[in-house]
């Protein structure tokens, strides 16, 4: 029986994309992707993006230089940040649904941090939809927007406060580099302790 990890994020996250790089480490793990908005999060949370902090807004740019690096990234400063990505969120949902999850979170992944694209620009989304063979209208369908919601809720519910956070059954994990505590998690859950 593999063990599942639960991979809470948002594609307006630069550590969530950061961490995103790094899943295949993770191999004796099933990963569970959970799109959620991380500006309901914060708000529900009373957190506050790195940015909007004077002092943590003028490291930011330096940490994800470091990360890039250790990782080997391609990556682009997106100008246009932050974005709603509330419509890209519902677009992987619905990936998810039609069994082409992985070349749509890769494509919206890569559109923001990579290509500098807007993901609120329903242009951007619709040709990523459209190469994937989804109907981009689906991100209206209600169920779907209840699926964002909920899963969202959950997030909140949970304990998460920010992106990226990852669940290894109740145990809670956030940021781009607590790979080494999951792995510890993951082993410890295969052992049944």
């Amino acid at each position: 029986m593999s063990t599942k990890i639960e991979f809470f994020y948002d594609y307006v996250s630069v550590y969530s994309y950061l961490a995103d790089s790094q899943l295949s480490q993770l191999t004796s793990a099933e990963i569970v992707y959970r799109p959620m908005f991380l500006g309901a999060v914060m708000e529900a949370t009373g957190n506050r993006p790195p940015g909007t902090v004077k002092a943590k807004g003028k490291y930011l740019r330096t940490d994800i230089e470091r990360w890039v690096k250790r990782y080997s990234l391609a990556f682009n400063m997106n100008p246009l940040f932050p974005q709603n990505t509330l419509k890209a969120l519902r677009l992987a949902l619905v990936a998810q649904k039609h069994g082409t999850f992985e070349p749509v979170h890769r494509a919206l992944f890569d559109a923001i941090w990579v290509q500098e694209k807007d993901l609120n620009d329903e242009n951007v989304l619709a040709e990523i939809a459209e190469k994937a063979g989804l109907a981009f209208e689906d991100i209206e369908d209600a169920a779907i927007k209840d699926e964002l919601k909920a899963c969202t809720g959950e997030a909140v519910d949970r304990g998460a406060f920010g992106a990226p956070t990852f669940f290894v059954g109740d145990q809670m994990f956030f940021g781009n580099d607590r790979f080494e505590f999951i792995n510890d998690a993951l082993k410890n859950r295969d052992r049944g302790s």
